[in-house]
């Protein structure tokens, strides 16, 4: 490393570039120029002139954005050209971005794997109350929420297990197993959120089989500056406070980005006017980055700590308490993550490496508050090692990794849920990436994996685990390619993935308290395996775009929980089954933005997914149809105040009759969201309305469906934030 950062100062070189309408050839002042491999950027100036700091990398992509443009993403090769003129096509449309979750590092539209990306602060304008309601803007993604303070992501009908977090670039591990055990990631200083929808276990192992949700840190600030933000919001519904803070610097070449954020809310309260009682909740997090970079050499290393209380609800019980100190039972879980990442540039090939380590403890209070009666502790060890080298003019990339992962799970508490347990993962992939043309992309890869479980005999007074020693191996292969004409994008992707099955789903023998069920597992699952067809066609003009994108993804030994009509300890039964299972559906939508209003559009989007076993009976636990259509103005501030966004939203979810056996059906319900946003020099404020009718109604995905209790009534809320961004002088 050394070596490395000693070269970057022998071989310093500046690159000076220029971006231009692509029709007019006239300048594009202010533009956003962002140096992929090192997370930060710069700005064009009035020109529309900018230029690299010494110490890039000789092999950069610049992903280039202004308003009213298409975002374009441009190799650079600093070893050949010291200057260069970029064209960006004129656009009035949503701007994407270059996709880090996969192989690729190209723009969506030319992406193979269905990939879908949002800003984070997109996804947050309704005011959600948890970062899952936000990601669940997203069609294809849903939230099996836990009161307002808990959410699970579901995507395409799959949860849990079968969905895998990234985070600071490495995976979350923390008993992601349970219905009520939220994501364990908290939103302070992640600027995007990727979702691959269908099995990705390519890239990221076991587990991946429904999905991947890969949270993107926010970027550093520009080369030698300063930026700094405080902001605070209040929802009228539980009474709930955010409060957020956070600094950026790049001095230098010496990156740094803290943040710090606290949430606290009361029960929330149902249509009508009472609470639900003991749904209150808070949350603490900090997180930390630390970034250098030389000329061949980008590093970074992460910190961050999460802790989480919540209430646990056992029966409909209306309040009107308003106190937001915990009540029996309730949860209370730390979660702290540490990644250290390093990229090397060697010519044609970078290599890259990333370490991760993940504390979850997890504490379940029932009878005393000092005293957990559930305490589990997990430790994660992850590593994943990269290869990618370009070729032939970069129309050819080759691809090696090896990931692996060591987790060690113990109980302290006086009751046992799972046993304590070792898990083992290692995996070895690699992936062909061919662009023969810059509008045809071919992509192919195979991956094998072994996971190996062993658990301790262990025994309680209500329950007895065997020890147990399991070892699951497979192979999985991923082919597809994409195609652009026109205005035209085609893709199409056939990728197999598979789970192991987990220590709860094989040894649970026992009451959850959060999930008010007796669940008792089956030590001889096999591992699941899927295979998934996935299609898109999109058409995107200058004011309107559309999109369809069905599938089809075949399960073998699929695993769920089959209720039952037996009780143990006063508390229904749930014994792990297995089946063949078939879920499909499609996302499809529309963006309009009618000339010459240029301030309007107008967004629509439907979500479906059916799912069945080999019998044709329904699978537990499937979200019903959406349709969620928007009406958005966007508006310039000329002065030093004024709106510069107003918003309508309307969701529709459709009934869902589709239900397995000892499950309930649910109703169609409506929602209606609306709010505003508005500048005034240094200071950004947002308000609206959720729910604006007080609609009563349970979602299908509701774990608090089986007690009656309804979702959230009517909530107004109101935020604010302010911001500076320092230069630091020459």
């Amino acid at each position: 490393m050394l070596l490395l950062s000693g070269a970057a100062v022998a071989n310093g070189q500046s690159f000076k570039g220029q971006v231009l309408d692509s029709l007019s050839k006239s300048p594009i002042p202010y533009a956003d120029i962002y140096i992929v491999e090192l997370q930060t950027g710069t700005n064009t100036d009035e020109n529309g002139d900018f230029s690299l700091p010494d110490g890039t990398p000789d092999k950069v992509h610049l992903q280039i954005s202004s308003i009213s443009y298409q975002t374009g993403v441009f190799p650079v090769d600093l070893n050949a050209e010291k200057q260069k003129t970029f064209l960006l096509s004129e656009s009035h449309l949503l701007l994407s971005e270059v996709v880090v979750s996969t192989t690729s590092g190209k723009l969506q539209q030319d992406n193979i794997v269905s990939v879908a990306q949002r800003k984070l602060s997109e996804l947050k304008s309704n005011a959600p109350t948890n970062l899952t309601e936000a990601i669940s803007n997203i069609p294809g993604v849903d939230n099996f929420s836990t009161g307002s303070g808990i959410g699970k992501p579901v995507i395409r009908g799959l949860s849990g297990n079968r969905i895998v977090t990234y985070a600071q670039n490495v995976r979350i591990e923390n008993q992601q197993w349970g219905d009520e055990h939220g994501l364990g990631v908290g939103e302070v200083g992640i600027e995007n959120v990727e979702v691959i929808k269908g099995p990705a276990s390519l890239l990221y192992g076991a587990d991946a089989l429904g999905g991947v949700l890969f949270f993107v840190d926010e970027r550093y600030a520009p080369q030698n500056t300063t930026e700094g933000f405080v902001s605070s919001r209040f929802l009228s519904n539980n009474l709930g406070s955010s409060n957020e803070a956070g600094i950026k610097t790049n001095i230098n070449g010496f990156k740094t980005n803290i943040f710090g954020a606290y949430t606290s809310a009361a029960d929330y309260r149902l249509p009508g006017g009472m609470r639900a009682l003991n749904t209150r909740f808070d949350e603490k997090s900090f997180k930390a980055n630390f970034g250098y970079n030389s000329k061949n050499w980008v590093s970074n290393l992460r910190y961050s700590f999460l802790d989480n209380g919540f209430g646990i609800t056992e029966e409909a019980e209306p309040s009107d308490v308003t106190t937001r100190k915990p009540e029996l039972p309730f949860q209370q879980i730390a979660n702290h993550l540490v990644s250290f990442e390093n990229t090397f540039f060697m010519g044609d090939t970078k290599l890259s490496a990333v370490l991760g380590y993940n504390l979850n403890n997890r504490k379940e209070f029932e009878d005393d508050p000092d005293a957990p009666a559930l305490d589990m502790g997990l430790q994660t060890l992850t590593y994943n090692l990269k290869s990618t080298t370009l070729t032939a003019n970069d129309k050819v990339s080759l691809i090696f990794g090896l990931q692996g992962m060591r987790q060690q799970n113990e109980n302290s508490g006086e009751e046992i849920l799972i046993p304590n347990a070792h898990t083992n993962d290692i995996g070895g992939f690699g992936v062909f990436n061919y662009s023969p043309r810059k509008n045809l992309t071919f992509e192919g890869g195979v991956r094998a994996d072994n996971r190996r479980i062993t658990t301790e005999e262990m025994a309680t007074d209500e329950a007895f685990f065997p020890a147990l020693d399991r070892n699951f191996s497979n192979f999985n292969f991923s082919a597809g390619a994409s195609y652009r004409t026109g205005d035209l994008s085609l893709r199409a992707n056939l990728a197999s993935g598979f789970r192991a099955p987990n220590s709860s789903e094989l040894l649970s023998n026992g009451v959850h308290e959060g999930t008010l069920r007796y669940e008792i597992g089956d030590n001889d699952l096999k591992s699941e395996k899927a295979v998934q067809v996935d299609f898109s066609l999109s058409y995107d003009k200058e004011h309107f775009s559309f999109y369809i994108n069905p599938f089809y993804n075949h399960i073998n030994d699929y695993i769920y929980l089959s209720p039952s009509d037996s009780i143990i300890e006063d508390t229904p039964v749930y014994f792990y089954r297995q089946s063949e299972a078939d879920l499909y559906g499609s996302e499809a939508g529309f963006h309009w933005h009618p000339h010459p209003l240029d301030w309007l559009h107008v967004e629509s989007n439907f979500s479906s997914v059916f799912a069945r076993d080999k019998s044709g009976n329904a699978l537990p636990l499937i979200p019903a149809n959406k349709v969620q259509t928007s009406i958005r103005g966007e508006f310039k501030v000329k002065g030093k105040i004024g709106v510069d966004g107003v918003f309508i939203e309307h969701i529709y979810r459709l009934p869902q009759n589709r239900i397995a056996a000892y499950e309930t059906a649910s109703e169609a319900y409506n929602l209606v969201n609306a709010g505003f946003s508005l500048k005034a020099g240094s200071f950004d404020l947002d308000a609206g309305v959720k729910n604006l009718f007080d609609t009563q109604y349970i979602d299908h995905l509701s774990r608090f469906r089986e007690l009656g209790i309804p979702n959230p009534g009517i909530n107004a809320y109101i935020g604010l934030k302010w911001g500076f961004s320092a230069k630091a002088k020459d």
